[in-house]
């Protein structure tokens, strides 16, 4: 259990970001966020409970920047909400985590003139606050300074990407399966209806379990498992993977859960996966998840960006043991998924 002083740094971390006005203070956020999950993991917290800590944090720095945006650019002409994106969306970033997000607005398409001006303005000073803060820009463009629709053509391209999963087209929209409204007043609930509704959809769930499957994990052979040079990234290793197959499951139970371990509770309870081989992807994803985190920690503190190649043989042997069972269990679980779905099949 963690003791008052173990959650005294996030919390005073979210304190003090509730009542920011002057962005200079967010020079020292990186730093700050580092030591926070530090003492997190020192203290002997789950670490997926620190990357929802984390994910937290950044919601709350969000709200922050778009009230001060609101007061810089007046109310908006429409009722709009912030979607987080990917990790974000799900609550699980660690410290490498990029900027991922969109902002839906209602009313009606927007052409030029002042109020079509107001959302990419709004959209901006949250970016620019954010990156200050030392959350990278999504390299890809998946940010709201890009993704800023109405409601209705919001719907209308997770439409297109249910009723026409094209593997290019899932590409684009795999950061929006997990959307989550951080703030606003517009109920986006539809865009899970959507969703949820692709789930039950044998050629969107297809193209699903061929993403769940493409990040293949190495072999592990006579006891050894095979490295880059001694380095393993984990997240293209193990956790991307356990993401993918968790939200494919859940959808296609028909479950609009976001978390990786919800989904992966909702395909327990709904029979798509067994009692078993959930304990064993949440154990896994867990393990995977603490060695990132520290790993990250360390680098962040010796003055390097954070990435996600661990040093295998720096590991302790019960933690080498331990991930060599979860590369294991993530393949096993990937090859069942091949063979129910069928994923090598011409379509």
């Amino acid at each position: 259990m963690e003791r008052a002083d173990d959650v005294a740094g996030p919390l005073e971390l979210v304190s003090g970001l509730g009542s920011v006005d002057d962005l200079g203070v967010l020079d020292a956020f990186p730093a700050r966020m580092t030591a926070a999950t530090a003492a997190l993991l020192d203290a002997g917290t789950d670490p997926l409970e620190v990357t929802r800590t984390i994910a937290g944090v950044n919601d709350v720095l969000t709200v922050r920047l778009l009230r001060l945006a609101e007061e810089t650019l007046g109310p908006p002409p429409f009722a709009y909400a912030w979607l987080a994106l990917g990790s974000h969306g799900r609550g699980e970033q660690v410290l490498s985590s990029d900027q991922d997000s969109a902002l839906a607005f209602g009313g009606p398409r927007l052409g030029p003139g002042e109020p079509a001006q107001y959302y990419p303005r709004l959209a901006g000073h949250v970016v620019d606050g954010l990156a200050r803060a030392g959350i990278r820009r999504c390299s890809g463009g998946y940010m709201a300074t890009s993704w800023w629709r109405s409601l209705d053509d919001l719907a209308a391209a997770f439409e297109h990407w249910v009723e026409h999963p094209l593997p290019s087209a899932l590409l684009q929209a795999e950061v929006f399966l997990d959307v989550r409204p951080v703030h606003g007043d517009l109920d986006v609930a539809r865009l899970d209806r959507i969703l949820v509704r692709g789930g039950q959809r044998g050629a969107f769930v297809l193209q699903m379990a061929r993403a769940a499957v493409s990040f293949r994990p190495p072999r592990v052979i006579f006891g050894r498992l095979h490295t880059d040079h001694g380095y393993l990234d984990v997240k293209r290793a193990g956790t991307a993977a356990i993401v993918l197959l968790a939200r494919l499951y859940a959808l296609s139970v028909g479950s609009a859960a976001r978390s990786t371990t919800t989904r992966l509770a909702a395909a327990r309870e709904h029979g798509a996966l067994s009692p078993a081989g959930v304990d064993q992807l949440l154990a896994a994803y867990r393990l995977l998840t603490g060695l990132r985190l520290r790993h990250q920690v360390a680098q962040v503190r010796a003055g390097l960006p954070p990435d996600n190649r661990v040093h295998v043989a720096g590991l302790s042997a019960a933690d080498q043991r331990r991930l060599r069972d979860a590369v294991r269990t993530v393949r096993v679980v990937q090859e069942v998924t091949e063979s129910r779905y069928a994923t090598h099949t011409v379509t």
